[in-house]
């Protein structure tokens, strides 16, 4: 390891070998089965994590974990008593077994839904919204029709008795077997602007739409939770939603390289008193790609990253390993630090570093 001083800062030149440091931006999602609008999901996620998710790529999808999800049954209590004995089937009959959560029923609530993948009961008011299961009967038999389209309980069993023969009906504990994987929708952060289709965060071109009418329903997407394709729906309907947390944090302070350096490196987590961010890093490809969808919201058209030109190499301060094969051997003098600009999505820019920018930390412990 090999250590250059420059001005107060010491700079550590690792091998690629050592460092072993590929990406430093950490990019995952997050999924949420509770039902929002679109513009509920996309504050919560704003709040909570970064935005509603993005895709890049196919293998996005990949990541996407969302088999979770609650739906309404034909299980409510029409009296004032919080017996569990009390309960019944929207047809009339009393519920005979038990197959409750832990610790349910607990509250004062009147309806009951069925949780994937404990197949238990749990009880919540009858005026949110949740997908729902119909009991659809014929001659030789009944069966259980899940409807992707979230309603409060007295509205799932009208549609229920107007479509199929009422609320789901479990006749034994054995029958929730009958609970299984289903294919729903869930928003992401892909919405029509006028005519042309935007994220939520970020740019990409990336759609996978399940039918060449797909995207003329509605001005919100949703992706679905297993076979990953993605379609519309009106962006006020509720439905579960998936967001996109990342360690990047875009710093819209006009500051010198040096001072941008010094500002993330005192940066503290909120875990901890100890600064534990860094200069960004980022490497060509898609994580260039991602990077750029929070450059464009800078206050400069150039942003810094932790990119410096130093004893004959050009460096991330971080040791990350450097991919990028445009930047020249021998800079113009005063051109040792590296830059996003907004104009070229894929290449890094040479520029003084005295000149001030906005900038990009990342949170290392998240590496």
């Amino acid at each position: 390891m090999k250590s250059f001083l420059f001005g107060p800062f010491v700079f550590l030149l690792l091998s690629s070998t050592a460092s072993g440091l590929g990406s430093v931006v950490s990019r995952f999602y997050v999924y949420n089965k509770s039902y929002y609008t679109w513009q509920e999901a996309q504050t919560y996620c704003r709040s909570f994590h970064t935005d509603l998710a993005i895709l890049l790529e196919l293998s996005d999808g990949d990541q996407m974990v969302m088999e979770q999800y609650d739906a309404w049954t034909g299980l409510h209590r029409s009296g004032e008593s919080t017996e569990a004995d009390d309960w019944k089937w929207s047809a009339g009959s009393k519920l005979l077994y038990s197959e409750w959560a832990l610790d349910e029923p607990n509250s004062t609530d009147r309806c009951a839904y069925v949780h994937y993948d404990s197949r238990k009961f749990y009880r919540a008011d009858c005026q949110e919204y949740y997908y729902f299961i119909c009991h659809y009967v014929w001659d030789n038999g009944w069966s259980p029709r899940f409807i992707t389209l979230s309603k409060t309980w007295s509205d799932a069993r009208e549609h229920c008795r107007k479509y199929y023969r009422d609320l789901m009906y479990y006749p034994t504990a054995s029958h929730l077997k009958n609970v299984n994987r289903i294919n729903f929708p869930v928003w992401i952060g892909l919405h029509r602007d006028g005519d042309t289709w935007k994220w939520s965060t970020g740019s990409s071109d990336f759609r996978r739409w399940s039918s060449s009418t797909a995207a003329d329903n509605g001005d919100c997407a949703f992706i679905y939770s297993s076979n990953k394709k993605m379609a519309t729906r009106n962006c006020y309907e509720r439905l579960p939603f998936i967001c996109v947390d990342d360690n990047v944090l875009l710093v819209k302070e006009s500051k010198t390289w040096e001072e941008a350096l010094e500002h993330c490196r005192g940066l503290a987590s909120s875990a901890s008193s100890q600064p534990q961010y860094d200069l960004l890093s980022v490497q060509p490809g898609e994580d260039h790609h991602y990077i750029m969808g929070k450059a464009m919201k800078a206050d400069t058209e150039e942003l810094w990253v932790g990119l410096r030109f130093l004893a004959g190499h050009w460096l991330w301060v971080t040791g990350a390993d450097m991919l990028y094969t445009d930047l020249p051997e021998c800079p113009l003098e005063g051109s040792h630090c590296g830059a996003l600009t907004k104009t070229n999505m894929t290449i890094m820019e040479t520029r003084d570093c005295t000149e001030k920018k906005n900038f990009l930390c990342y949170k290392t412990e998240n590496v």
